[in-house]
């Protein structure tokens, strides 16, 4: 399947030369998540965003002071900054301390490998950096946004829309495309649920919530949940500047998710470095 949609991705630039917009649904076979169902565009873009990953754990001492700093981003760079929780690695792991609450995923395990991360808590900063370093300390997290805000290039908005199925057992995201800049290599989109609220145990190192060393009714939030799409092909090796991309996802919804406190996270990806060029959220 995977060569298939190589070669198919070869010839959508002669497409391109004739059409300044498609849905890819009209040239690609369905891969598993996506869907012919849509729903309204309400979500739109129009600035460069970054995408802060905070690996995290519930007994990670210093990671309330992580999450309480990126409050404070938040505020300072309002839609310009999107924020994701990845619970991972050793501190993340459940046991009858925490009530069993287990905040992992599979994809986020991965991630946590592949980008080496050496400490909790440490950011990914829109993924850049080299294969052996991408990995921010929390101290770092404020001038790198500011320098990545200032110096990367614009190559697209992600408008989104968003909506649960007939069943009400599904999201249907929807993701309008729009390239402002020629992108000279493949990108891949992914498509994951974050959940904000959560209550259950944390360590605690933050005076801010008192000497207790451990906070028994934490609020978590943004946090990453199950049954993402990643790294879905998406553009082709070139794609010119006033390209338009229309695409339909479905997320399987969980049991355990309260639907009013989560999220659509969509980001697209330089396939050849790693690094996230573009991300935007919509409320579910």
């Amino acid at each position: 399947m995977k060569k298939i949609i190589i070669t198919l991705f070869a010839i959508l630039p002669l497409i391109f030369l004739s059409c300044d917009n498609y849905n890819e649904d009209e040239f690609l076979t369905k891969l598993e998540g996506e869907t012919s169902e849509q729903t309204e565009i309400t979500k739109t873009q129009t600035k460069q965003t970054v995408l802060l990953e905070d690996y995290t754990g519930w007994q990670c001492t210093n990671c309330t002071a992580a999450a309480a700093l990126i409050k404070t981003l938040s505020e300072k760079y309002g839609d310009q900054l999107l924020a994701m929780a990845v619970h991972a690695g050793p501190f993340a792991k459940p046991s009858a301390n925490n009530n069993n609450l287990d905040l992992r995923t599979d994809y986020g395990t991965k991630w946590n490998k592949d980008f080496g991360i050496p400490s909790y808590p440490s950011g990914l900063i829109n993924r850049v950096g080299s294969s052996s370093s991408r990995a921010f300390q929390k101290d770092d997290w404020d001038k790198e946004i500011q320098r990545q805000l200032s110096s990367l290039t614009h190559y697209v908005n992600i408008n989104l829309g968003a909506k649960t199925d007939n069943t009400n057992k599904r999201f249907i995201i929807s993701v309008k495309a729009d390239f402002v800049a020629n992108v000279d290599f493949t990108t891949s989109i992914s498509v994951v649920i974050l959940e904000d609220s959560i209550v259950g145990v944390q360590k605690n190192g933050l005076s801010e919530y008192g000497v207790t060393p451990q906070i028994d009714n934490y609020v978590f939030n943004h946090v990453l949940r199950t049954n993402g799409r990643i790294d879905l092909p998406f553009s082709s090796s070139s794609t010119s500047s006033g390209i338009t991309i229309s695409k339909n996802y479905f997320i399987d919804m969980s049991s355990s998710w309260n639907k009013s406190h989560c999220k659509a996270l969509v980001f697209i990806t330089n396939d050849k470095t790693k690094e996230i060029i573009q991300s935007n959220e919509i409320d579910l």
